[in-house]
């Protein structure tokens, strides 16, 4: 009956792109700014924070739920927002997500964590330059916990613009930030291979190759 249950809410949520997002009613690191104020907004962090759970587990049912609850509760909290444009990008629904990751941005329009998963939506969408606009904003605060995370998406998205030198640039940044981050070294492989310059490839791939994370596309 679960399964069921679970393959309903998918239908509902993929018709759903096809309909106005106000109808619709990687665990990120959430601001403490969003847990205090109001007993709805409150309410509408806890749910968020489940919600964005859930994506990360992939249960994008049980995510669209606690979202959508999160923004009956406060319709003004922006990472509730934030998380559902998240979630809508998972589920392929593109201009849902842009909506209500729009929506989230015109809320808060400094916060970190809404700035960084705004880009790597942009940049998903080919949408290169604005992407790498939002990066910036996001690299440009010092506080920001998820900076190294942030500064190796930033470097990911200009390679796929093949802007070879300003990914070199931010994927060392990245690693002077958080000298533990394997995609780094592994976009840092690509870049020199496809320089010609083998040696400096292999040293990168070797020092991925170390950390024990293989995946499909290293492989």
């Amino acid at each position: 009956m679960k399964k069921w249950w679970v393959i309903f809410v998918s239908l509902l949520v993929l018709n759903g792109c096809q309909s106005n997002s106000d109808k619709s009613a990687e665990n990120a690191g959430l601001s403490n700014q969003y847990t205090t104020g109001s007993s709805n907004t409150s309410a509408a962090s806890i749910n968020t924070q489940l919600g964005a759970g859930y994506i990360g587990n992939g249960r994008y049912d049980r995510a669209l739920l606690k979202l959508n609850k999160a923004i009956s509760q406060d319709p003004d909290y922006a990472l509730a927002h934030n998380f559902l444009g998240v979630l809508y990008s998972r589920l392929e629904c593109p201009n849902l997500a842009y909506e209500q990751f729009e929506k989230s941005v015109s809320l808060e329009p400094n916060d970190s964590t809404i700035l960084n998963n705004y880009a790597i939506f942009l940049c998903d969408q080919g949408k290169y330059e604005q992407a790498q606009q939002k990066f910036k904003k996001v690299l440009n605060n010092p506080l920001y916990v998820k900076r190294a995370g942030a500064c190796q998406s930033a470097a990911s998205c200009a390679f796929k613009n093949n802007k070879i030198e300003l990914a070199e640039k931010l994927y060392r940044k990245s690693l002077e930030l958080n000298k533990n981050l394997p995609a780094s070294f592994l976009g840092l492989a690509k870049i020199y291979y496809k320089k010609g310059e083998y040696k400096y490839a292999w040293n990168y791939f070797k020092r991925f190759d170390d950390q024990d994370v293989q995946t499909a596309d290293s492989l």
